[in-house]
């Protein structure tokens, strides 16, 4: 009890004067990477629990680390390497590093390696989302125009209503606890929009930190966030329409809580 009413404390004392959240640049990531939801199929009914997922990972090598670039040695790394990041519905993510179903040829290429996991959590009855994108050994997603896959199945019958999917939404990655987040270094920021584009005067995020930090984020890039203390933190994301309004879609307000050691 005493420990975590020191991290209430700690999270009480910083103000917006103590955190400064910058924009920087993308990592650089071939056009050729791409990712591909093999099973469920699009609208399937699966019977019951538990859920396999397989999909197509090209050109893009999981397990491996992003050592040779400069950003893995400024923020938080996993000990995974390169993973695949899945979304169920709104939940946070979480990491996939399976052996390949495919094995990778001399060269050292990756093309059309498959992967086979379970969703590890157990379902409800209806309606599901899931969305996966690759992401760096410190997190950052990657964001070309074959980089994100989704799709929507339902578990034990065909119930609910599924999202519209055509619509502008938002998918949250970090900071997450599947990092070792820590005062010392500056914490990365990173999500991706879907079905729009971020600018100065129209669709823009929204991030709020604790309920009281606000910036307006009109740029689609990751940001470092700086000043952060130690303890448990909220860390809110909106996709806001021209209007500065929610916007009506089916993923646009997510929240994750996570801890700054």
């Amino acid at each position: 009890m005493k420990s975590f009413a020191f991290l209430l404390f700690a999270t009480s004392l910083f103000s917006v004067e103590q955190l400064r959240v910058q924009p920087v640049s993308r990592t650089p990531e071939a056009d050729t990477v791409k990712v591909v939801i093999s099973v469920p199929r699009t609208n399937q009914v699966i019977k019951s629990n538990p859920v396999y997922v397989q999909t197509r990972v090209d050109g893009f090598s999981l397990g491996s680390d992003s050592g040779m670039f400069d950003r893995a040695d400024e923020i938080a790394l996993t000990d995974l390497g390169q993973t695949i990041h899945v979304v169920v519905d709104n939940e946070p993510y979480f990491p996939v590093n399976e052996p390949a179903l495919d094995p990778f040829i001399e060269q050292g290429f990756y093309y059309d390696t498959s992967y086979k996991f379970e969703i590890p959590k157990r379902l409800s009855r209806g309606v599901h989302t899931l969305r996966m994108f690759p992401a760096r050994s410190y997190g950052e997603s990657l964001k070309g125009e074959n980089t994100f896959a989704v799709m929507t199945f339902y578990v034990g019958g065909e119930e609910g209503n599924a999202p519209d999917l055509s619509k502008p939404y938002l998918t949250y990655n970090e900071p997450s606890n599947r990092m070792n987040l820590t005062a010392d270094k500056p914490i990365l920021l990173d999500f991706y929009v879907s079905n729009c584009a971020l600018t100065n005067d129209g669709y823009r995020v929204r991030l709020s930190i604790d309920g009281k930090v606000h910036r307006m984020l009109p740029l689609w890039v990751p940001y470092y966030i700086y000043g952060m203390p130690k303890g448990r933190h909220t860390v809110r994301l909106e996709l806001l329409d021209r209007a500065d309004k929610l916007v009506d879609g089916p993923f646009s307000d997510v929240q994750e809580t996570i801890v700054v050691r």
